[in-house]
């Protein structure tokens, strides 16, 4: 399995590099592709807690919300999703009355849930890239990150790791694999600004701090949904690594994270 993982990583990174370079469609079509399998491998969850869900509107909103993020004016983003998602929740409450009695409030409380929580979050991807003049130093920061929050969560945890740190879902993920992750990526951002120094060390180092938090929720947030599900891997099309929910779980709060972080503090 380390080493499934190990080459999976060998072959997507650079794909993800490249994509992040180019941005533009490239970088919308991959995002649109990631929301699709991955509001499939959600729904395969759903079926397994026996909830009836939209698929319609599921799988719309992975197309809706990646274009809105593209092609929305610059400073206008925000707005957009919103009412992307107010639209959405009355959608929502019209299916519920026009095919009653079809879905139960539980029904559609899962199918907006759905529509909102992969491809909202993913599209903060195309957001952060957007942004001028460093969004491809910003998106690839934010990717770095990532992963070295889950390298280090993963092999400091696998040293010194002890006292598990949520052990009713993951009882794998220890306190000293959570410290190690920030450690790893503080140390991260901080490398990052010596080779690329877009922003000041302060800055950048609490980007880290935040980071590390937020991608240990994102992969909690999953590991509670797969364990309602009573499912081990959201799916197997990454070796190695599953899904694409077990892959991208981290990034799906990242993302978002670090976007408000840039435009509120960093701009």
């Amino acid at each position: 399995m380390f080493w499934k993982r190990i080459i999976s990583a060998l072959i997507g990174i650079p794909v993800l590099v490249l994509l992040i370079y180019l941005g533009g469609i490239p970088l919308v079509v991959f995002v649109v592709l990631l929301a699709l399998v991955g509001s499939y491998e959600l729904m395969r969850i759903y079926r397994r807690m026996h909830y009836q869900v939209s698929q319609f509107l599921v799988y719309g909103s992975a197309f809706l919300f990646p274009l809105l993020a593209y092609f929305t004016p610059d400073g206008r983003e925000g707005g957009c999703l919103f009412t992307g998602m107010i639209i959405f929740l009355i959608l929502h409450m019209v299916l519920l009355v026009f095919a009653f009695p079809r879905f139960d409030i539980g029904d559609i409380a899962a199918s907006y849930l759905g529509s909102c929580y992969i491809s909202v979050l993913l599209s903060h991807l195309i957001l952060i890239r957007k942004l001028t003049p460093y969004g491809l130093q910003l998106l690839l920061l934010v990717f770095l990150l990532t992963w070295a929050c889950d390298i280090g969560a993963y092999f400091i945890g696998r040293l010194f790791g002890r006292r598990a740190l949520c052990p009713t879902l993951s009882p794998r993920k220890t306190i000293g694999g959570s410290i190690g992750g920030i450690l790893f990526c503080v140390g991260t951002a901080a490398l990052f600004q010596l080779f690329c120094p877009i922003l000041s060390y302060p800055k950048v180092l609490l980007l880290g701090v935040i980071t590390g938090f937020i991608v240990q929720i994102g992969d909690l947030v999953e590991s509670a949904i797969k364990r309602m599900g009573k499912i081990k891997d959201s799916g197997t099309l990454i070796p190695g690594h599953g899904g694409v929910l077990d892959r991208f779980d981290s990034l799906l709060f990242s993302a978002p994270v670090a976007y408000f972080f840039i435009k509120l503090i960093l701009f």
